[in-house]
C-alpha cells in the first residue's frame, strides 16, 4: 500500500496516463498522415513499437526524476518541503483533461458517419443516390510489382457490387480507371461518371501482412461518409475475405439490401490457388496498361499459365476468350471463325463451372450475331435486352446495322451513363447521329471530344471513318496520322484509309503498297475482315465490278464486317443491284422496311 501511495506522490500514475493518451493520439496523426507520403507499412509498426518500449521508460523516468523549478533532480534527493509534486499533479490533470478532449474529437472524425445521403447535388439529372464509383486504389507498398495486385483488388470490389442488383450504377472498369493518375476533384470525377459515392483506397504490404485503408466519399460534396482498415495475411484466402467485406460494408453504409443469393456470389472465390491469381492479376495489368498485339500475347500467354494451375478458374477462361475474340476481331491477326470457334469452347467450359455468369453469355450471344449471323436468335435477344450486364450493350450494334437509328442512339446514351468518359462509347454516338442524318451534330461533338481522345485507338479508328464518310478529308487525315503515330498495329481497317488518302493524292506507288498488305492479309487468312475492306476501297473509286468481286470473297470468309453490308454508306450505290440483293438475302438481315 505505501508503494502504490509513494507512486501516487510522485505522480508516476497520472504520468502514465499522460503518456498512453497522448500516444494514442500520436498514433492516429500518423497513421493518417503516412499514406500521405506512400510509407510502407513497417514504418508505422516501428513507430508503434518505440512508442510501446518508451511507456516503461517513461514510468521509471517519473519514479525517478522530479521536475523542480531549477531543473530534473532526483526524488530521493529532494525534502518533502522542496517537492512541487502538487503543482505537478495538477498541470498533469490539465495535460490529461486537454488530451482527453483531442482523442474524443479523432475518434468522432475517425467514426463511420451515419449513411444519410446529402441531397444538396447539383447534377440530379445525372446523380443516382445508389451509384458508386471505385476509383483505382493506390499502391503504397512501396513495391511497383504490387500495381497488378492493386489493380486487381479495384476490379474485384466492382465485379463484387455490380452482383448487388439494389445498387443502381456501378462505374465500369474502363471508366474509373481513367482517373488511376488524376488530380480532379472528387466532385469533378462524381459529376463526370454521374455517381453520388465514391470509394477511394489504398494498399499498403510488409512482409506477409498487408493493409487496406478504405473511405467512402460522398462525391457531390466531397464529405466523408465512412471509413475502414482492412488488414490480413499475404495469401488468396485472407485477400478474397477482404474484397467480399470491403463489397458487404460499402452496401451497409450505402443502405442498400443484399440478398441471399447475391450475399452468396459476393462471397465466392474465384481460384484456391495463390499462383494462378497472381498470373491472371499481371494479365489483366497488360491489357489495361497497353492495346496493342504485344499485351495481347502476353495477356493470352499468362491466362494459360494459370489455367493450367487451375483448371476450374471460370474468369480465366472468359479474359482468355476475350482476348481471342479481340485478336480475332479488327486486328487482323487470327482467322476470324478459328478464333471464334476457339472461344466458344473457352465460353462453353467456363459455363460449366459457373452458369450464373452473364458475361459467358454476353459473349456467346456477341459472336451469334457478329460470326454466325444468327440474325433470328438475335433478333430474340434484342427484343428483350434482358440478359445484358452492364457495359455490354450489344444492341446498339445490332440496331445501328438493322436500320433502327433512333434505337441505337438511345442504347449507346444507356451505354454513357453507365460510362461517361468511354471515347469509343462517343465514338459509337457519334456514328448514330450521322445514320441519322444530324451532320451538325457530329461535327459539333466531335469538335468536342477530339482534343480529350487523342490517345484513345478505337475513338481514333471510328472518327477517322466518319470524318471520310462526312467528307472532313482533313480532319479524317489528322485523326489518321495519331493513329499512325500513336500505335504500331496496323489492322485492315488502317491499311483501307491509308489505301484511300494515298489514292486521293495520286499516289499509285502507296496504293499499291497497301493494297497489297491488304491482300496478302486476305491470303494469309488473319481477321479484321480485309476483303471487306478491299471492297469498300474499289467503292471509294466507283469500281463496283471489283467491289462485288471483293464482296463475294468477304462473304466467302464469313467475314465480321459483312454484318455492315445494309447499313454500309459506301455500299448505298449497289442496294439496287441483284448480286447486293443475293449477299443480304443469304446473310439474313431482315427485310428492309
Amino acid at each position: 500500500m505505501r508503494f502504490f501511495d509513494e507512486l501516487k506522490r510522485r505522480n508516476v500514475i497520472k504520468a502514465t496516463i499522460a503518456y498512453i493518451v497522448v500516444a494514442w493520439i500520436l498514433l492516429q496523426l500518423i497513421d493518417t498522415i503516412l499514406p500521405n507520403f506512400e510509407a510502407p507499412l513497417w514504418v508505422f509498426k516501428t513507430l508503434t513499437f518505440i512508442i510501446a518500449i518508451g511507456l516503461p521508460i517513461w514510468m521509471i523516468f517519473c519514479w525517478v526524476y522530479e521536475v523542480t523549478p531549477e531543473g530534473l533532480k532526483k526524488t530521493s534527493q529532494i525534502s518533502t518541503e522542496q517537492s512541487i509534486t502538487a503543482t505537478t499533479n495538477k498541470r498533469l490533470n490539465i495535460i490529461i483533461i486537454i488530451t482527453l478532449i483531442i482523442a474524443i474529437g479523432v475518434a468522432f472524425i475517425n467514426k463511420p458517419i451515419s449513411n444519410t445521403f446529402s441531397k444538396t447535388n447539383d447534377n440530379t439529372d445525372l446523380t443516382t443516390y445508389k451509384s458508386i464509383a471505385v476509383l483505382p486504389f493506390k499502391n503504397f507498398s512501396g513495391d511497383p510489382d504490387m500495381e497488378p495486385f492493386c489493380d486487381g483488388m479495384t476490379d474485384e470490389v466492382i465485379s463484387r457490387l455490380t452482383k448487388i442488383k439494389s445498387i443502381d450504377k456501378v462505374s465500369s472498369r474502363t471508366s474509373v480507371f481513367r482517373y488511376k493518375e488524376t488530380d480532379k476533384s472528387m466532385p469533378q470525377i462524381a459529376s463526370e461518371l454521374g455517381v453520388s459515392h465514391i470509394l477511394e483506397g489504398n494498399f499498403q504490404k510488409s512482409g506477409d501482412k498487408i493493409k487496406i485503408k478504405l473511405q467512402l466519399i460522398d462525391g457531390p460534396s466531397d464529405s466523408h461518409f465512412w471509413s475502414d482498415d482492412y488488414t490480413g495475411e499475404w495469401n488468396s484466402d485472407a485477400i478474397f475475405k477482404i474484397q467480399a467485406e470491403v463489397a458487404e460494408n460499402v452496401a451497409k453504409n450505402m443502405d442498400v439490401q443484399i440478398t441471399d443469393i447475391e450475399f452468396e456470389a459476393i462471397q465466392k472465390i474465384p481460384t484456391n490457388n495463390r499462383e494462378a491469381y497472381n498470373l491472371f492479376l499481371q494479365a489483366n495489368h497488360q491489357l489495361r496498361t497497353r492495346t496493342d498485339q504485344i499485351a495481347l500475347a502476353n495477356a493470352e500467354l499468362l491466362y494459360e499459365k494459370a489455367i493450367a494451375l487451375d483448371s476450374n478458374f471460370s474468369d480465366a477462361y472468359i479474359n482468355l476468350a476475350e482476348v481471342w475474340g479481340t485478336r480475332g476481331g479488327v486486328w487482323g491477326i487470327y482467322n476470324e471463325q478459328q478464333a471464334w470457334e476457339k472461344q466458344k469452347t473457352l465460353l462453353r467450359k467456363a459455363l460449366e463451372i459457373d452458369s450464373t455468369n452473364n458475361r459467358i453469355n454476353n459473349w456467346l450471344q456477341f459472336g451469334s450475331f457478329v460470326y454466325d449471323w444468327d440474325f433470328d436468335v438475335y433478333e430474340k435477344i434484342y427484343q428483350t435486352n434482358s440478359n445484358l450486364d452492364q457495359g455490354f450493350r450489344l444492341p446498339y450494334g445490332y440496331a445501328v446495322k438493322t436500320g433502327r437509328f433512333n434505337e441505337a442512339l438511345s442504347n449507346v446514351n444507356k451505354d454513357l451513363l453507365d460510362n461517361p468518359s468511354s471515347g469509343y462509347f462517343y465514338a459509337r454516338k457519334a456514328e448514330a447521329l450521322f445514320f441519322l442524318g444530324k451532320k451538325d451534330e457530329v461535327l459539333e461533338l466531335l469538335e468536342t471530344l477530339d482534343p480529350l481522345y487523342s490517345d484513345e485507338m478505337n475513338y481514333l479508328r471510328e472518327t477517322t471513318k466518319y470524318y471520310y464518310y462526312l467528307g472532313e478529308y482533313e480532319k479524317s487525315r489528322g485523326q489518321l496520322k495519331k493513329l499512325m503515330t500513336n500505335f504500331i498495329d496496323r489492322p485492315p481497317i488502317v491499311m483501307w484509309f491509308n489505301a484511300i488518302y494515298a489514292q486521293m493524292d495520286e499516289n499509285k506507288k502507296d496504293v499499291a503498297k497497301y493494297l497489297g498488305q491488304l491482300t496478302n492479309s486476305y491470303e494469309s487468312d488473319s481477321s479484321g475482315s480485309p476483303a471487306w475492306f478491299i471492297a469498300l476501297y474499289y467503292c471509294h473509286i466507283k469500281d463496283y465490278e471489283k467491289a462485288f468481286l471483293w464482296l463475294q470473297k468477304s462473304y466467302d470468309r464469313h467475314e465480321a464486317e459483312m454484318t455492315w453490308l445494309r447499313e454500309e454508306p459506301l455500299l448505298i450505290p449497289l442496294r439496287e443491284d441483284v448480286r447486293y440483293k443475293e449477299l443480304y438475302r443469304k446473310i439474313g438481315f431482315p427485310e428492309r422496311t
